[in-house]
Order: structure tokens, then sequence, then C-alpha cells
């Protein structure tokens, strides 16, 4: 995009330089193509580079947004009787149940499968529809977790304590309740940055991509967008066995196992760099203390003296 403005080259017929013909899209890979082209003639390496920022950006702006409106609307609930979240839960729970892949597709297949190129609407206003509607398909099951969360920790002694002196929920929230809330946002963001590709992923394979589906002849689609998930999708309709190119779509796989794997060892890192972090903020009694206390225990006379030395 700094470079190229996002231009992928396209090279529909390949010719030497004395003008002799010698071969046709789809491309093998060559010192010039390192992953040599698709059907359409686009260089599939500058494709996976430049729908790098789309699949990593969507899967960002999707789990960002919705712990910041989960947080804005679970919060203020936990406060709450929990009677309203009894009641919160059993109109949600039916939400929990069907997979968000599912109801993503029967609400985007009307609106973002095109016949005529003329009449696809702008690149923003697709892309922010679709953003919105898998942002608000992941609400419940975070707010009824961030619900959850608060409430235990609502449910501790030194909450109690906060309470008893007079805390608001407010000063409640910012003193105690966001500090432990914290660790968990970064591993919750992980989770949902993974929960987000694994949906672009099924909504491709059944034909709708990211941004728009433009519908060609006999039935065949293409994605209108250079986008990772897409483009698995869009090669895996083309999977044929007459050349090279029926393994054409594992090149968007292995990028896209890359990507999940790599989300899932960093959030694995990260719950157990959070787990040594909370056993070491646990005290422990010294040694030297420890020794002194069990001499003291096994004394006749409480008030006689014990010979440890304790350092401090």
């Amino acid at each position: 995009s700094v470079f190229r403005d996002g231009q992928v080259d396209q090279i529909q017929n390949l010719y030497s330089k004395d003008g002799t013909f010698i071969a046709t899209s789809p491309l093998e890979p060559s010192a010039e193509r390192w992953l040599g082209t698709d059907r359409s003639g686009n260089d599939l390496f500058q494709v996976m580079i430049e729908g790098a920022k789309w699949t990593i950006g969507i899967c960002v702006s999707i789990a960002f947004a919705r712990i910041a409106l989960a947080l804005l609307i679970g919060i203020p609930l936990a406060f709450r009787k929990k009677r309203l979240y009894t009641a919160l839960r059993l109109l949600l729970d039916g939400f929990l149940i069907l997979p968000i892949s599912l109801i993503a597709l029967f609400i985007l297949l009307p609106a973002f499968q095109f016949v005529d190129p003329a009449e696809i609407p702008s690149t923003f206003s697709r892309v922010f529809l679709e953003i919105s509607v898998l942002t608000l398909l992941g609400l419940p099951a975070l707010v009824l977790y961030f619900i959850g969360e608060t409430r235990q920790l609502l449910a501790q002694e030194f909450m109690l304590v906060a309470r008893t002196l007079g805390g608001r929920p407010g000063y409640q929230f910012r003193t105690h309740i966001w500090p432990h809330l914290l660790p968990t946002l970064t591993i919750v963001f992980m989770q949902q940055f993974v929960q987000t590709l694994m949906v672009l992923i099924h909504l491709s394979l059944f034909g709708i991509f990211f941004g728009g589906t433009l519908v060609l002849f006999e039935g065949n689609a293409a994605p209108t967008i250079f986008e990772w998930a897409s483009q698995f999708g869009y090669y895996f309709f083309q999977f044929t066995a007459v050349s090279w190119i029926n393994h054409l779509f594992l090149v968007p796989a292995i990028t896209l196992a890359l990507l999940v794997f790599f989300a899932n060892l960093l959030t694995s890192r990260l719950e157990r760099a959070y787990r040594l972090r909370r056993q070491q903020m646990i005290p422990t009694v010294p040694l030297a203390a420890a020794d002194a206390e069990a001499a003291a225990s096994r004394l006749s006379d409480p008030f006689d003296s014990v010979d440890i030395s304790i350092k401090s």
C-alpha cells in the first residue's frame, strides 16, 4: 500500500523477448514470480502481501470493538441486582447455541452478492457493514462473560469492604475491578482475534467473501478484496487436477494456519506469564521467620527467648 498503492501485477500471457508466446495464466512459480499467478493472472505473492493488512486489520478491529462494547454494556449491568443478570442470561443464552458463522451467512448472503460490477457499493460501506455485523454477533457471549467475571470480583471480601467504606461503583471499577480484568482482556482479545479469523474462513467456504462476492458466469464467484480468507475460499473453489494450480489454495491456507498458530502461541504465553505473576504476588513467609514460629510453638513457656536470628 505504501510503495505500490495496493496495485497487484496481473499477467495474462507470458511472452519471450522476441515476442514468442510462452505460456498463459496460471503461471508456475519462478524467479520473477515467487508463488506464480492464479487463473486471473494476479501475482500470488503480491496478493498475499496486499491481503495481510486486510486479514490482520479486520480481526484486530472486530476483536477490539467487541471488547470495548462488551465492557460498556456488561460492567454497568454487573452492578445491578442478580435478578436482572439472570433474566439477561436467559435471553442471551439462545444466541450462544447457534454458530456465529451460520447467522452471519444468513445476514450477509443477500447483501454481499453482486452480479454487475458497476452496482457494487463503495469499499468503505461494504467493509463497515460486515465489520458491524460480525462485531454485534460476538457481543452476547462477551457481555455475559464480563458480567460473570465482574460479579465474581464483587463477591470478594475486599469488594465488600470497599462498598462498606462508601466506595461508589465508578471508584470500585477503577480501583479494584479494572486491575483484575486488565490481564484477562489481553487473553480475551487474542481469542476474539482467532474466532473472527475462523468466521471469515467459514464464510469464504460458503462463497461469501469479505467485502462482497462478485458472481461470474456459470455460478463462479470471485472476491472483490485481496483478503487471505477470501483468497482461500476462492482458490478452493478452483480446485482441479489438471495442473499445478490444484494446490494453489495451499498458499493462503498456510498463511492462515501460521497466523492462527502464532496467535494461539501468544495467548498461551500470556496465560503462563499472568499465572506466574499471580504466584509471585502471593506473600510467602521467610524461612527464618517460619523457623522462629515453629520454635516458639514448641516452648513450654511462651515468654522464653528463642535463639534464632531472623534476617530482615
